[in-house]
């Protein structure tokens, strides 16, 4: 293993961060015990637009001012709103780029594969539509390798990407969490209060989402994220893992730690894939220290 800029936490927090005042819409897997920012990100109409992107309309949201970067949510069960904390943090002295990639929140489904290609497609089309020419990118899960592939197919569009719970994706992998989704039902059986907010109110076309959770499942099983990718990712990437992480295990983390030409990498001691969510306050000193040294 190349031992390059290779960071471990030292320590590992219990729980989650302080609650705070219940928001409007509810983010996967939130309890009250989670983060809650007084933001309601991801429906916010009133700081959305809409972008035009191939065969759909892409939904984001822009806070703050000042150096750009985009964030990513993951996928199947994702929304801006998992990015709160991470958010509020950087809209203090950055101009934050959230996205909801197609299918998800408020962007629309669309007819093409929902490819991490097309996403970075998408990514693109946004940045576009702000006549922004670069920006930093943080992917978390199926946002991390959207922003793989738009930091391979875009180069001069990112400075820096941080890329978290996400490595080598070997075709008919199937990440510890999706083996439990053989059905849409499954899937909304793991959080009911929230799928039943996306689809009274959130998302524009819940009439089309079986055909979306199929779409999605589909191009998940035909993926595959290797070499190819990681060795033309030339941006300078921060890497962050959970160490137990079941969707992207650490062994395939490394691997494509070892890939990328310009790489850092942070494991957090026994946590899981949702690291931003469980371990805030480990990961953010991280990225932070990382942004930082531009």
């Amino acid at each position: 293993m190349k031992i390059r800029n290779l960071l471990i936490a030292a320590f590992v927090t219990i729980g989650v961060n302080a609650p705070a005042k219940e928001a409007k819409h509810h983010y996967f897997a939130q309890t009250s015990k989670s983060y809650q920012s007084k933001n309601d990100y991801g429906n916010n109409e009133a700081v959305g637009h809409y972008v035009n992107s191939k065969d759909t309309k892409i939904y984001y949201e822009i806070y703050g001012k000042g150096s750009p970067i985009v964030l990513l949510h993951g996928g199947l069960v994702g929304s801006p709103a998992d990015m709160s904390e991470l958010a509020d943090k950087l809209r203090e002295d950055r101009k934050v780029i959230l996205v909801a990639t197609r299918g998800h929140g408020r962007s629309q489904i669309g007819g093409v594969v929902p490819s991490f290609e097309q996403k970075a497609d998408d990514v693109s089309a946004v940045l576009d539509d702000l006549g922004i020419s670069r920006s930093d990118i943080i992917g978390f899960s199926d946002g991390a390798y959207t922003a793989y592939l738009f930091a391979k197919k875009y180069p001069q569009k990112v400075r820096n990407l941080i890329a978290i719970g996400a490595g080598v994706w070997e075709k008919g992998f199937v990440q510890g969490s999706r083996a439990e989704m053989k059905t849409f039902e499954d899937l909304k059986n793991l959080d009911k209060r929230y799928w039943n907010e996306q689809l009274d109110g959130v998302r524009p076309e819940p009439e089309r989402i079986l055909l979306w959770f199929e779409q999605v499942m589909e191009y998940y099983d035909s993926a595959s994220v290797g070499e190819e990718v990681f060795k033309n990712v030339n941006a300078r990437t921060l890497m962050i893992v959970g160490e137990k992480d079941a969707n992207a295990p650490l062994d395939t983390v490394i691997a494509a730690y070892e890939m990328l030409p310009n790489a850092q990498l942070g494991i957090v001691p026994n946590a899981p894939h949702p690291v931003l969510l469980t371990d805030f306050d480990i990961v953010w000193p991280m990225i932070s220290k990382f942004l930082s040294k531009q």
